[in-house]
């Protein structure tokens, strides 16, 4: 485990309108660059199960439910909610500038497109279906989809959503 923090020329943080703080562009960033190192504590698949169970057990007692987990492979996931990781102020939209991309063993924040200086960094958290109830999505954009789903599996949320309104309106 590394506890030197992430340090990137590319950015700076601030309030996000989005959700609490984000990463801003400190100046014009090019397309494809490795804006920030994703870093945290190197932790086991049970381990993450089990603290991924607290952060639930802490958004459903009002608490902060926010997700830092990124996995690495399939022995081991990243845990990013550490101080020395500002990659983890990266607020998601369904409109992203950045993605996540494994290189070399290291997950790395990485521009889509040319972001201009003062830009917000965002990236599509892509959650897996099987809780996209608890992910709302608070994105603003204009194609925002609501819920902050892989893209390869929204079409399962707007066919549970689809059922979800014939049901209403059945039971009436």
């Amino acid at each position: 485990m590394s506890t030197g923090a992430a340090i990137s020329k590319w950015v700076r943080h601030g309030r996000s309108t989005i959700h609490g703080r984000g990463l801003y562009a400190h100046c014009a960033i090019p397309k494809d660059t490795r804006v920030i190192e994703y870093v945290g504590e190197r932790i086991t698949k049970a381990e993450s199960d089990r603290r991924d169970a607290e952060r639930c057990a802490r958004r459903d007692g009002g608490g902060d439910g926010c997700v830092y987990i990124f996995e690495l492979n399939k022995r081991h996931d990243l845990d990013g909610d550490v101080a020395w990781n500002p990659a983890r102020l990266i607020n998601h939209s369904c409109e992203p500038n950045c993605e996540p991309q494994g290189i070399r063993g290291k997950i790395w924040i990485v521009a889509t497109r040319d972001i201009a200086a003062g830009e917000e960094l965002l990236y599509d958290y892509g959650f897996d279906y099987e809780n996209w109830r608890d992910h709302p999505c608070r994105c603003g954009v204009e194609a925002c989809f609501g819920y902050i789903v892989k893209r390869s599996q929204r079409w399962r949320v707007r066919r549970a959503i689809a059922r979800g309104a014939a049901d209403t309106k059945t039971s009436r």
